[in-house]
């Protein structure tokens, strides 16, 4: 358990002696082990590249990465394993931490225009033509930094259950109007809603596609 903790692929809590597992967390770890996708996560620079690939966009890597990265990607749907579970698994640590918040709806609408606040999942489905609502619910990638600066201008309550998800990430984000169809493909079929994960599924998939052919 610790194991899968330190290395990103279950989100937890320290409380004393003790570790809290999310929960959510637990059963999509459960979920990719079940699928056989079980191969080791991509570290998170690589893990953005990979999305930047597929959307034809900067990658930050070395050549002879963006090589050995390509390849891993193009023959990804020809594996015997569940190709959706084993890009999650890949993208596991897409992100350094998660945090869920509640926050009213009007404040919610603001906040996903702020400067440094990049949609994703849920909130970037109606950008990539999903057909989902969002249901009162946001989901963002954000710097640590942001995450802090929004806590204090929005006022945000921490809730296991909240209709906010803020993801911190050290990638350089700053220019993008949307998380790439890969990293939000991977945030909706990480969700425990079947119509949700299949949408993320299919986005996937798009984005698979959008490599194989260049």
């Amino acid at each position: 358990m610790r194991a899968l903790i330190a290395a990103g692929n279950l989100a937890a809590t320290r409380a004393g002696n003790q570790w809290l597992v999310d929960a959510d967390s637990l059963d999509r770890q459960a979920d990719l082990v079940a699928a056989g996708a079980t191969g080791r996560p991509f570290a998170p620079r690589i893990a953005w590249a990979a999305a930047a690939l597929c959307d034809d966009l900067a990658d930050g890597i070395s050549s002879a990465e963006r090589h050995r990265l390509r390849n891993r990607l193009v023959h990804a749907t020809a594996s015997t394993v569940d190709t959706c579970a084993l890009v999650r698994r890949w993208l596991s640590r897409r992100a350094q931490s998660l945090h869920r918040y509640r926050i009213g709806e009007r404040d919610l609408v603001e906040l996903l225009e702020a400067r440094g606040v990049t949609p994703t999942g849920i909130s970037a489905a109606d950008t990539y033509n999903l057909g989902l609502a969002t249901g009162g619910a946001a989901d963002a990638y954000v710097s640590e930094h942001t995450r802090r600066e929004l806590e204090k201008t929005y006022v945000l309550i921490d809730s296991v259950r909240g209709n906010l998800t803020l993801r911190v990430t050290d990638a350089a984000i700053a220019d993008l109007t949307k998380a790439p169809r890969l990293i939000a493909g991977v945030d909706l079929a990480d969700d425990t809603d079947a119509r949700t994960h299949a949408a993320g599924c299919r986005l996937i998939s798009e984005a698979l596609r959008g490599i194989q052919g260049t």
